[in-house]
């Protein structure tokens, strides 16, 4: 239970009590808000205070909305019953939906490059966006496992941001795997690069940057540790530059039209140009990214070929003869 309260608190403690029990499918009445603020406040106050406040935070702009009925109450004047208009089922209008807030928790639950942990952290805070109903109605799976290097994924994006914004370089390791004498190990490599842009493409949250020499690279933001911010003077001017690595551009594929639904899904419609090729084939003109566009095609590589430009549909091509190359090779024998 609070301490006991000032009365003017009380119109603080009445928004608190909206935005945690209520929505537009649970509301409260005077005489509900009433009895939690004696219960949970120890505040003792009178139906006419709480209309009074309420009235006060809608004035303040709060989006607060209720219900309006009529009841037949007795006129000291005239000595009739008269009807009288009362205000009653009392709510928060939220600027976010319920099932928007559905919405991003599933989506940081499908975020493999977001520390266990953190997917908790940051489920808390969205629930903290509604009301308790949704809590208990909910019923979402939970994280259950942790990774050290995940958890430092809010606070390389804190750097890179801020690195983006300030024309800054940094300084950090990155994560990759050997076979050692004792199996498969971790190893670190250090670099220190410009910042881009990030990216969320093929599942995978990307840094896009430059090195010293001037030679763009890709990361996964999630493999990087011990990022630090480097405070030098005279780095090359290289945000003036429109065509980098994450810049976006026309790709033309050759597709079958069954994979229509699936361009749409991945590039939105708004992006895509269609026109009919020969039997069932189509040609679709997107604008996107190059990565974006490769990992695209060689995920549906049995129905989707990259006809333009040539130094995309070539890296495409590269890829997948190295990958043919390996199911080929007589070498590889059976494993047992």
């Amino acid at each position: 239970m609070y301490t006991k309260q000032s009365k003017k608190m009380m119109a603080l403690n009445i928004l608190e009590i909206l935005r945690r029990y209520t929505d537009a499918e649970h509301c409260l009445s005077q005489k509900q808000i009433e009895e939690i603020l004696k219960k949970d406040y120890d505040m003792v106050v009178d139906r006419k205070s709480i209309k009074r406040n309420i009235l006060d935070l809608m004035d303040m702009g709060i989006d607060i909305q209720c219900s309006e009925r009529t009841r037949m109450v007795y006129c000291r004047d005239s000595g009739e019953m008269e009807e009288q208009s009362v205000c009653t089922g009392f709510y928060l209008q939220r600027d976010i939906m319920d099932c928007e807030i559905q919405f991003l928790i599933d989506s940081v639950l499908g975020a493999d490059y977001i520390a266990e942990q953190q997917k908790e952290q940051l489920i808390e805070k969205l629930e903290g966006l509604t009301s308790v109903h949704f809590r208990k109605a909910s019923g979402m799976r939970r994280p259950r496992k942790n990774d050290s290097m995940k958890n430092q994924l809010f606070y390389s994006l804190e750097i890179i941001r801020e690195a983006i914004a300030n024309h800054k370089m940094v300084r950090f390791l990155y994560k990759g795997y050997r076979i050692g004498s004792a199996g498969v190990q971790a190893s670190f490599s250090e670099h220190v690069v410009i910042p881009i842009d990030t990216e969320i493409c093929g599942g995978k949250y990307l840094l896009y940057c430059e090195n010293a020499s001037g030679k763009e690279e890709t990361y996964q933001i999630d493999y990087i540790t011990e990022m630090s911010p480097i405070k030098t003077s005279g780095v090359r001017k290289y945000w003036n530059r429109v065509n980098h690595l994450g810049a976006e551009r026309i790709v033309v594929f050759r597709a079958h039209e069954k994979m229509i639904p699936s361009f749409v899904d991945s590039f939105g419609e708004n992006s895509l140009k269609f026109g009919r090729m020969q039997d069932e084939w189509i040609q679709v003109v997107v604008r996107t990214s190059d990565d974006r566009a490769l990992e695209y095609a060689l995920r549906n590589a049995m129905d989707t070929t990259i006809l333009e430009p040539k130094a995309l549909r070539d890296r495409a091509a590269d890829a997948l003869r190295r990958g043919l190359k390996g199911y080929n090779d007589s070498s590889c024998g059976r494993v047992g």
